[in-house]
């Protein structure tokens, strides 16, 4: 028997509130940093009701697309090869019924409600960095703002930081200039996303939201997070155009100018926070590449080439670590890089993610929209915890079917009282 609901759209826009602070809690602010599990079961609740009852009430047809179908079975094999191996307890079982849920239930949103995502959450997260950009610039002026210091509970890497409420930062460093991090652990967590977030909004920066997310870039002065956003602003341009010659004549252009500045700018001033802290880490290296190729260092990937991909079942499964020893692991040297990933969830994880990711472009596509998963495999080398973030996935389900440019209407796409929307605001 269907529920008749007086305000379907509010209490959509309620659901997907909700939703943003589990997509928030996923890039670990500090708030969330001591009571992560209930508060990432308490949001999901509140998050999972309010869509059963919209469902309920609005769902007449229980034809489920085939873009749900596979969605749903990817994902499933995906949550299910990375995190069955730690699910020792209870509460792990929970979560991971939890996460299953709030993912289904997210493909079964209609069209425009999944459009909404992206237009909600950007404003929201552009508010946040907003204030947080404030705050720090206060400081960063020489205001003396009061402050706390806070510790990340069982970390290995992370130093103490100081706690402004609205923004943390460092509390020991030799730089004069202190990156901007909002309230996240780190600044390239804040900037990888937000390069995603600007190429989801088409670089709009006539738009406060878009202008905020973009100058929060920057001013993380986050290497990979740059890398993203001139590939981000290249791969759109290539993405949007009818004549491919064209738009790949720019980016070569583009790229070399690029290059040829930021060369002179080093020559000229080998001293700048810009030199030190980006452009210095471009310096050749006859082990690494470049400097700035410090996702692992010299003790993990002698244990990475001697000991893991000697195993065919290590390459495949990945290698059976709790997580203890997955921590200590990560002490000798295994920041963040695609080694990483492999050595923990193995390549046939790394597959199953890739038709995840591909199997929502697939059943919705479109130029931007493959884009969008061409930026988002970049950024996975850098920092291949994204993917597996509800902040990056969800957004990518609503951005692709922004992107997507389809008249017709699956059966559950008549949520009455939603009016659509002429373009994200």
């Amino acid at each position: 028997m269907l529920i008749k609901i007086k305000s379907p759209k509010y209490l959509s826009t309620v659901s997907i509130f909700f939703l943003f602070l589990l997509m928030l809690w996923s890039m670990s602010p500090w708030f969330a940093w001591k009571y992560t599990e209930i508060m990432a079961v308490a949001i999901s609740g509140c998050f999972l009701l309010l869509r059963f009852i919209l469902l309920m009430g609005y769902c007449r047809n229980n034809t489920i697309t085939y873009s749900l179908l596979t969605a749903i079975a990817f994902a499933f094999l995906v949550y299910l090869m990375m995190r069955f191996r730690f699910v020792v307890r209870v509460w792990g079982v929970f979560n991971f019924v939890r996460t299953i849920l709030v993912f289904v239930f997210v493909m079964l949103m209609n069209k425009e409600e999944k459009k909404r995502i992206v237009s909600i959450i950007t404003t929201i997260y552009a508010w946040i960095l907003g204030i947080s950009m404030i705050a720090y610039a206060i400081v960063m002026l020489g205001v003396d703002l009061p402050y706390i210091i806070i510790e990340k509970p069982d970390n290995l890497f992370y130093p103490p930081f100081r706690n402004y409420g609205l923004f943390i930062m460092g509390s020991a460093t030799s730089v004069s200039f202190l990156r901007f991090q909002s309230i996240f652990t780190e600044p390239g967590h804040l900037g990888v996303i937000s390069a995603v977030f600007l190429y989801i909004n088409r670089y709009e920066l006539k738009r406060k939201s878009v202008l905020i997310i973009f100058i929060s870039v920057l001013i993380t002065l986050s290497l990979a997070a740059y890398v993203l956003l001139i590939l981000g602003i290249l791969i759109y341009i290539v993405a949007k155009s009818k004549n491919i010659i064209g738009p790949l004549l720019k980016v070569v252009i583009t790229t070399t100018l690029l290059i040829v500045i930021g060369y002179y700018y080093y020559l000229k001033n080998p001293d700048s926070i810009v030199s030190t802290m980006i452009l210095s880490r471009f310096e050749l290296d006859e082990n690494k590449g470049i400097r700035g190729n410090n996702r692992t260092r010299a003790s993990f990937d002698y244990y990475y080439e001697t000991q893991f991909i000697t195993s065919t079942q290590n390459i495949l499964l990945g290698k059976n670590l709790n997580e203890f020893e997955y921590m200590v692991l990560l002490g000798r040297g295994g920041n963040n890089s695609y080694k990483v990933f492999l050595l923990r969830y193995g390549s046939i994880a790394l597959v199953l993610l890739f038709l995840l990711y591909f199997s929502i472009v697939a059943v919705k596509p479109s130029r931007l929209g493959f884009g969008l998963l061409l930026l988002c495999c970049i950024s996975f080398l850098q920092r291949t915890q994204t993917p597996l973030w509800e902040m990056q996935l969800f957004l990518f389900i609503g951005a692709i079917q922004y992107f997507h440019t389809e008249k017709n209407e699956p059966p559950c796409d008549k949520l009455r009282g939603i009016k659509p929307d002429s373009r994200i605001n």
